[in-house]
């Protein structure tokens, strides 16, 4: 009887420390890693079509406690509907489909893992038909479409929420401008300055309030 007592309990240990790594330790930026360098979720084709950009830490349709940061991601918004790219090599790692869009819909959330890095493009409309839990993804694969609504001016929405951060629920998001390529850096500098949702200038940058400098 004792034999498979034993077992048992090299399995449970075994599980045990499984879920720790996986959920608490997996990826901690602690650890020494290659840092990856990101492009921008849209071509730069599609950049005179975007109107809107509400920007991390934004606390008006965020507000803490119930967000304790603030807005945890980026929001893109466009007049036409455009197609969402992967912004760095990277395999699917979760597809979810849950009610909760932007006006109360159905959207898709899909994350990829590159590294120990997490990239998440949420609120789709819908992804790609063949992507999996699994899928292997390159730099520039197309991956959905973003969620359409009206805009409060009446204006022809196409918007996604998008986040990067480690991969693992520890750390929180991250700040990504000093992760993207030189000319993404440049591409989101320019459209800023021209579409940023500031808020009456509460919200100056595209990383404000607590993630204002949390790029590291």
């Amino acid at each position: 009887m004792r034999k498979p007592l034993k077992i048992f309990g090299i399995l449970v240990i075994i599980v045990v420390l499984f879920l720790a790594w996986r959920l608490f330790f997996r990826f901690l930026p602690i650890i020494p890693h290659e840092r990856i360098t990101i492009s921008l979720p849209f071509v730069p084709s599609d950049d005179p079509h975007l109107f809107s950009i509400n920007p991390m830490g934004e606390t008006v349709n965020h507000p803490k406690p119930q967000n304790p940061h603030g807005h945890p991601g980026v929001d893109f918004l466009w007049d036409k509907n455009v197609e969402i790219i992967s912004v760095a090599p990277g395999e699917v790692t979760r597809i979810e489909i849950h009610k909760g869009g932007p006006s109360g819909g159905k959207s898709y959330d899909v994350d990829v893992s590159t590294g120990i890095y997490a990239v998440r493009y949420t609120e789709l409309t819908s992804y790609r038909k063949d992507l999996k839990v699994g899928s292997k993804l390159k730099q520039g694969e197309f991956i959905g479409y973003p969620f359409y609504e009206k805009h409060s001016d009446g204006k022809d929405a196409y918007s996604i929420h998008w986040e990067f951060d480690y991969d693992t629920v520890w750390y929180d998001r991250i700040c990504p401008l000093t992760y993207f390529d030189e000319s993404s850096r440049s591409r989101i500098d320019s459209l800023w300055l021209k579409v940023g949702w500031t808020h009456d200038g509460k919200f100056p940058h595209f990383c404000s309030g607590d993630y204002f400098g949390r790029d590291k």
